[in-house]
């Protein structure tokens, strides 16, 4: 079932190729600004973050806020990726409607226009962390296999939640919170070393510690991420991608009845 369904969605790739590009567009029609937008936003949140920690708290971390901006750059990807496709097929219900489709595009389409965009802003950021520490182009070979697995972590999140948010209109009002807690729950503007002991359960326990501290430590510290970390990325990746498929394959033969 998982492969038949990969298979068909690899036969519609150029579709979802040109949704996405569609949606990439469309984010940015009459912006002055454009697509620099993909990096202002975690900039702007870094520099707020980096405020409050050094300049109010007076946190003494080298880099701080390069630190943040390792963290802070994929979960925003995740994050807007995630929301983006929660809400795509009630908001283009009408494409189901009208057109044969395999019901998953709308979702992952959503989710590959952020990813696109995740993409166009690592061309601005990665340069960045180089001229802060050049020995980081060596391990650029492990930056590729982390977007990878993010992106089918992010993939199968995505069909649940908008399977969910078909039958359980909520959803995208609960998201909201659950991300606004899953951003302070998650090791991005500190490191799980820092959690106390009793409570470092919850970054273990959390898909996005991971994907965060292997970002990290590729862009950062320019440390090739342990075995545990790159064992914890593949695992939540396939649970998700393989969970979001079986999922929505088992309800999408209801979302007509429910939009």
């Amino acid at each position: 079932m998982f492969m038949q369904r990969l298979k068909q969605l690899y036969l519609y790739r150029q579709t979802i190729w040109n949704m996405s590009l569609s949606q990439l567009k469309a984010r940015y029609t009459n912006s002055i600004l454009g697509i620099t937008w993909a990096v202002i936003n975690p900039f702007l949140i870094m520099g707020a973050i980096s405020f409050v920690f050094v300049g109010v708290l007076k946190m003494q971390t080298k880099g701080f806020a390069l630190f943040v901006l390792s963290g802070i750059f994929p979960w925003m990807f995740f994050a807007g990726a995630v929301t983006d496709a929660t809400s795509s097929i009630l908001n283009q219900q009408n494409i189901l409607r009208q057109f044969s489709l395999p019901r998953e595009i709308l979702p992952l389409s959503a989710v590959m226009s952020n990813f696109m965009n995740f993409l166009i802003g690592w061309l601005i950021i990665y340069p960045i962390f180089l001229v802060f520490n050049p020995a980081i182009i060596f391990l650029l070979p492990l930056l590729p296999l982390f977007l990878l697995l993010q992106l089918c972590f992010v993939c199968g999140l995505g069909l649940i939640l908008s399977i969910l948010n078909v039958f359980l209109r909520d959803t995208g009002q609960l998201l909201g919170l659950l991300l606004m807690f899953w951003f302070w729950v998650t090791p991005i503007f500190y490191t799980s070393e820092m959690v106390p002991e009793q409570l470092r359960w919850v970054c273990s326990f959390n898909p996005m510690t991971p994907f965060i501290s292997g970002y990290r430590e590729i862009i950062f510290s320019a440390n090739v991420p342990s075995m545990a970390v790159m064992i914890s990325a593949a695992f939540w990746a396939l649970a998700a991608l393989t969970s979001g498929l079986e999922i929505f394959g088992a309800a999408q033969q209801k979302i007509l009845k429910r939009i």
